[in-house]
């Protein structure tokens, strides 16, 4: 009796042991983008007083992990964690975040012990993280990036200040940069501000620290523009400036596709002018609507004449199962993203070649399927998805519907098209393709009046020209 009872304490205390350690590789599987994080700061904050103190100990060490990680966990964390496109792709966004930062913070350590201390600039990693993200998160990064600093010289509140505020006002002012000379402007506004700083916080007497401050910040302009497209090629997370560039007509898929597929070439053209227009009324990233728009179709360079806009006599679709044209419309989005991961376009291009059409049926050939043999299967006929994930890959999609739309009206009449375009978006609302872009009701309807106006105004009728004689006109 007594073995028994022993046998099922061990076995229940084995079982104890599995269950812990099965938690234990949940909790380290769920959280270790978290960890790794944590890791690299340990080994920056080891590595920066090995380059300054040349040595390594407990006090500044501890020091830094309870504060440092402190504000870390409770701001960076907290809010980068909240940011949707933090979500979406957690290891191109970590990425673009912390590689800038880290290589600003190590390429300061180098300043500070060679230069000067107000030689110190955050602007670079600032201005990186705003361009390839956002402007909050390029505040976070200036936050993090003066408490590193702040902590490194003994709690310096003034010094806190002094790196920050300049960083603050410049990420606040290239937010909406699109071009490489506008760049200047928060050079300006940045050292103008810490020079200002620097005298009201009585950090410095000596006329020469004054002179580092615009020095340095030239500099870390330069090496912020010529740095910038080596990020953007690392991470596949573009800036503005980076997806202009991208979207010059002379890129090689863009050629490419134009003398393949003519046709999705043209439409790829007037879709990118609907999704501009229409992602301008809901603050939506323009650049990117419209870039996006010209490499969504790029996998149709693959057999091109299967689709209707390619094609110039018989259609080929005629001579195959409704199943295998499923197949083929299917390949145009699997071999677009393709392309893309080949050429290293932008993460979010790669998302809107894949969601732009969704999770939606292809209803002419579910509905030739169904003629044939009786079988409903619409799992079968639906593109492979996810449905849009955020507000610029739906306006594509609602743009792309509206084009292949218009295109088949013989007269483009105001009331038809408004009738036409709420018929469309609420198919497309109805079948839950807006779920989880974020775009509100609100959005949805100015998009359609902005769209329903760009087709007008890009059909509007010509006056009739009068036949003259081509000798009348002759001098």
């Amino acid at each position: 009796m007594r073995k028994k009872y022993s046998k099922l304490f061990l076995n229940s205390k084995k079982e104890n042991k599995v269950g812990i350690y099965q938690k234990f590789k949940l909790f380290i599987n769920k959280n270790k983008g978290f960890i790794y994080r944590i890791i690299i700061f340990i080994a920056l904050i080891v590595f920066s007083e090995l380059v300054l103190f040349r040595r390594v100990t407990w006090r500044i060490q501890i020091q830094f992990y309870i504060v440092f990680f402190s504000v870390w966990i409770g701001i960076g964390e907290f809010f980068l964690g909240k940011n949707k496109m933090f979500k979406l792709h957690p290891t191109n966004f970590w990425a673009a975040f912390l590689t800038p930062l880290i290589f600003n913070i190590v390429l300061n350590l180098a300043v500070y012990k060679y230069v000067n201390m107000f030689a110190l600039t955050a602007i670079l990693s600032t201005l990186i993280i705003t361009l390839l993200i956002d402007y909050s998160s390029g505040i976070i990064s200036a936050l993090m990036f003066a408490l590193f600093f702040g902590i490194l010289f003994g709690y310096d509140l003034k010094f806190t200040v002094y790196l920050f505020l300049p960083s603050l006002i410049a990420a606040f002012s290239s937010r909406k940069i699109k071009r490489r000379v506008e760049i200047i402007l928060p050079f300006i506004f940045a050292s103008i501000s810490q020079i200002i700083i620097l005298y009201a916080t009585n950090l410095s007497y000596n006329a020469i620290d004054y002179l580092y401050i615009p020095i340095s910040n030239f500099l870390g302009i330069l090496i912020m523009m010529g740095v910038l497209p080596f990020f953007e090629y690392l991470t596949r997370v573009y800036s503005d400036i980076g997806l202009l560039e991208l979207g010059n007509l002379n890129n090689p898929i863009l050629k490419e596709l134009s003398l393949k597929a003519p046709g999705t070439y043209y439409h790829s053209m007037i879709i990118s002018n609907l999704a501009e227009s229409a992602s301008e009324v809901v603050m939506g990233n323009t650049t990117l609507a419209r870039v996006g728009s010209y490499f969504h179709d790029i996998g149709k360079i693959w057999r091109p004449q299967f689709f209707s806009e390619n094609q110039k006599s018989k259609n080929p679709h005629v001579d195959i199962s409704p199943k295998l044209s499923s197949l083929i419309l299917n390949n145009h989005v699997t071999y677009g993203v393709e392309l893309a991961r080949k050429y290293r376009l932008p993460i979010l291009i790669e998302d809107m070649i894949l969601q732009h059409h969704g999770t939606r049926v292809k209803q002419f050939f579910y509905d030739e399927y169904y003629k044939e043999t009786g079988i409903k299967d619409t799992n079968m006929f639906r593109y492979p998805g996810p449905i849009p994930q955020f507000k610029e890959a739906a306006i594509l999609m609602i743009a792309d519907v509206t084009e292949a739309t218009t295109r088949s009206m013989q007269e483009i009449e105001p009331a038809e098209l408004s009738q036409k375009l709420d018929e469309l978006i609420s198919s497309l609302f109805f079948e839950g393709q807006f779920d989880d872009c974020g775009l509100t009701m609100r959005e949805i309807k100015k998009i359609k009046g902005k769209i329903m106006r760009t087709i007008l105004e890009m059909n509007h009728k010509r006056i009739s020209y009068p036949k003259i004689d081509v000798k009348e006109l002759k001098e």
